[in-house]
């Protein structure tokens, strides 16, 4: 047997040595991390006060749209007005229009609500209105297009005293009466109403040649005008009686009234 020496190797530990660099330079290497007291006395870090003013904010947009969203679903269309009118004023689609307004039962059914609208075109007023108003049933004249202090009358016409017969119920017009003085051979023409509303015209009605005696509209023809119907006051018609027997009455056609001016 041979003896070996301290510094000395066997064949088999230096062929393994002489194999080994490219593993040991592959080797995982471990890292280890100290804690020391400085890392374990640390306070924690504070939050950033931004960022807790964006989530304040953001939470109080989301609560403002909910409260939003169910104060809208509660919400009910009723009929405004969008311009001032007077009593007596015949209603047309630009006069209306729709807002969402949340109301409790009571008033809404006071109120007129959004579908109705179809049929209150060319109904008359019985209150004046102001713009955007909410709209109440009771500030529609009736069927009749009186308003409550009105009275309708009636005063002939023909013609040529009533502009050839070009009138229509809501149209404005103005009366005047024109009396005859014989004694002076003397004319004078005086204004009996300054402005009143056309409540109905009436026509001479004839039949057409059907060989009916029906008065149905598909046989009736509407001839010359022969009457007015005047939506008046009570001293108004009374007015208009008196004239009516002291002289000849004529019906002027008056434009619209400028209700922006009211």
């Amino acid at each position: 047997m041979l003896a070996t020496g301290p510094g000395d190797c066997s064949p088999r530990r230096s062929a393994s040595l002489a194999t080994s660099p490219r593993r040991a330079k592959t080797a995982p290497r471990m890292a280890v991390a100290t804690l020391t007291s400085a890392r374990v006395m640390r306070r924690p870090r504070r939050a950033d006060p931004r960022a807790i003013v964006g989530i304040v904010l953001t939470l109080a947009a989301l609560a403002g749209s909910v409260a939003f969203w169910v104060s809208a679903t509660d919400a009910r269309p009723v009929l405004i007005a969008t311009r001032d009118l007077p009593a007596g004023a015949t209603l047309s689609s630009a006069d209306l229009g729709v807002a969402y307004v949340r109301m409790d039962d009571a008033v809404y059914r006071a109120a007129l609500p959004a579908d109705t609208l179809s049929t209150l075109i060319g109904r008359q007023l019985g209150e004046p209105i102001h713009a955007q108003q909410l709209l109440a049933r009771a500030q529609i004249a009736d069927q009749l297009g009186l308003a409550p202090e009105q009275v309708a009358i009636t005063i002939p016409a023909r013609p040529d005293s009533a502009v050839d017969g070009k009138l229509r119920p809501g149209d404005a017009v103005q009366v005047l009466v024109t009396v005859t003085d014989k004694a002076r051979n003397e004319v004078h023409a005086r204004q009996v109403l300054e402005r009143a509303l056309v409540f109905e015209v009436g026509h001479d009605v004839s039949l057409s040649s059907s060989g009916t005696a029906s008065t149905d509209s598909t046989n009736a023809v509407r001839g010359a005008i022969t009457s007015v119907t005047l939506a008046v006051t009570a001293d108004q018609a009374r007015q208009l009686a008196e004239a009516r027997r002291t002289g000849e009455l004529d019906i002027v056609l008056l434009p619209p009234a400028d209700v922006s001016r009211q």
